[in-house]
């Protein structure tokens, strides 16, 4: 797998703890390494620091020579480097894409990669995964000391998100220029949770807005940004073929997130007003089929959790650059069991909303 970062490197180290928390703030930073999976974790090699565009775009374009898709994935909160290692070699293995990802440093540490001042020690940090933000199910519980101390590097990730939308959006540039050069090439973009958040506040930067339209998809999954609005920078988007933008209220970290931010979050509901037209579809995952009770990774079947074989091939399709269905030869419930509404703008894996004129 191919990462990009803007986290600095040691160069001496050959596993994770080579991608450090530290980064700089408003540059254009990009370092790379190479990662494969090994029996004690991750071999990570070919670290790459301070790249130029010359040597980004070789990188890049090295892997759209080869067989298969290319699926851009920028991952969420709380993500370690290990984590986005597995998220990606995950996305790889179940969908026979190859991977380029972006880590960031989503752990909510500070830019010189120490922790906030004042956070309670009382209890160490034993979940380095998104979902302990879970813990927060109402404003009083951010009065106790290690929930606190999650919601506040929480908070911290967002502000590291926006001070890195220089690197993010010059990273989107270059695989939008070598998709360009590779015109054969099928490449997609995928963010997760809070690395919508991270678009959204990449999309008004340098060429960001016009390198997403060189991806065939863009996916939106879980969206840990307001639903508020959303449509504004949403509009922004032009791909070759569809954004899809996937929800559902049973996402017990995107509530926790909402608690935290006081504000409903588009990974759970459109809100008030949605897009419409060609290039622009919802997916509620609302009673989906093997969707967890706090699901918020479903687009990746995990341990003991599989995906539904309608799920597996809406993500199949779409992570592959193809279109979800093709009418009128095809129906919608190939992947979508309920449907989807008339205008084809909000499709249904699960029950559909009552009176929203569904066809089959």
């Amino acid at each position: 797998m191919l990462i990009f970062t803007n986290r600095e490197l040691k160069v001496e180290a050959g596993n994770a703890s080579a991608l450090t928390k530290v980064f700089q703030p408003f540059h254009e930073t990009l370092n790379s390494v190479d990662v494969l999976a090994a029996a004690n974790g991750w071999r990570v090699s070919q670290h790459g620091v301070g790249l130029s565009d010359e040597a980004v775009l070789a990188k890049i374009e090295a892997v759209m020579d080869g067989d298969k898709p290319v699926l851009v994935y920028l991952h969420g909160n709380n993500t370690t480097p290990a984590k986005c290692f597995l998220r990606a070699r995950q996305l790889e293995a179940q969908y026979d894409v190859s991977v380029i990802a972006y880590s960031w440093t989503s752990e909510g540490f500070l830019p010189n990669g120490e922790d906030q001042g004042g956070m309670d020690p009382t209890r160490m940090d034993t979940d380095d995964d998104e979902d302990a933000l879970t813990n927060v199910k109402t404003r009083d519980d951010l009065r106790q000391g290690w929930i606190a101390r999650k919601a506040r590097r929480y908070g911290q990730a967002k502000k590291n998100a926006q001070e890195s939308k220089d690197s993010l959006a010059r990273f989107l540039r270059l695989v939008a220029a070598a998709r360009l050069r590779k015109q054969s090439r099928k490449v997609s973009f995928v963010a997760h949770s809070l690395g919508c958040h991270f678009l959204q506040h990449t999309i008004n930067e340098q060429d960001a807005e016009a390198s997403l339209s060189a991806m065939h998809n863009v996916i939106l999954s879980a969206a840990c940004t307001a639903a508020a609005k959303h449509t504004a920078w949403l509009s922004q988007i032009h791909p070759l073929l569809k954004v899809y933008i996937t929800y559902t209220r049973a996402d017990a970290v995107l509530f926790a997130a909402s608690v935290v931010d006081s504000e409903l979050k588009l990974g759970t509901a459109w809100g008030d007003e949605y897009l419409t037209g060609p290039k622009y579809r919802y997916i509620d995952f609302e009673n989906a089929k093997k969707m967890s009770l706090h699901a918020h990774r479903y687009f990746v079947a995990e341990d003991d959790k599989k995906l539904s074989k309608e799920a597996k091939e809406l993500f199949r399709r779409i992570f592959t650059s193809l279109p979800d269905f093709q009418p009128p030869g095809e129906s919608a419930r190939v992947v979508y069991p309920v449907g989807c509404r008339v205008d084809g703008s909000i499709c249904y894996m699960g029950n559909a909303a009552p009176g929203s004129g569904n066809y089959l």
